[in-house]
């Protein structure tokens, strides 16, 4: 029963990440609203002031963006990952359960230390997904 339990658990964590990185991935259509000059000045600086990084011209939207990027792919990758790996056996799952907690954990600390609520909310649902996953999974079972 605790496989079945942790299937489900597994399944849905797989899911989530795959809808976070798709989420995540609609912030790049739409261009930030400057609500005042400042901030104006602020996105123009982002996008146009360049800066030399190991011989290459970059901005800090560069940046940003990529890194951006970056998380959206790892979602959708672990996600993925995480459907393609849901018929497999347990012990296996659970292994990658416990990873993408582990992800999930190091995420999270970021999160609270640099984001705001939504995101923060976000990974620690992820991450309360795959450690019932990874607590209901049975682990191999170990003869001798």
């Amino acid at each position: 029963m605790a496989d079945k339990w942790g299937r489900r658990l597994f399944t849905a964590g797989a899911v989530f990440l795959v809808l976070l990185g798709l989420v995540h991935g609609l912030s790049f259509f739409e261009k930030p609203i400057a609500h005042n000059e400042t901030e104006t000045q602020l996105f123009d600086l982002a996008a146009n002031y360049k800066f030399n990084v190991m011989g290459s011209m970059r901005t800090y939207d560069n940046f940003m963006r990529g890194f951006s990027i970056s998380f959206m792919l790892a979602c959708l990758v672990l996600g993925t990952l995480g459907l393609a790996l849901r018929g497999e056996r347990p012990a296996l799952l659970k292994t990658v359960a416990l990873i993408t907690a582990a992800w999930l954990a190091a995420m999270t600390a970021v999160s609270l230390r640099y984001f705001f609520v939504f995101p923060t909310t976000c990974l620690v649902i992820g991450l309360v997904i795959f450690v019932l996953s990874w607590i209901k999974l049975p682990g191999e079972a170990r003869v001798g």
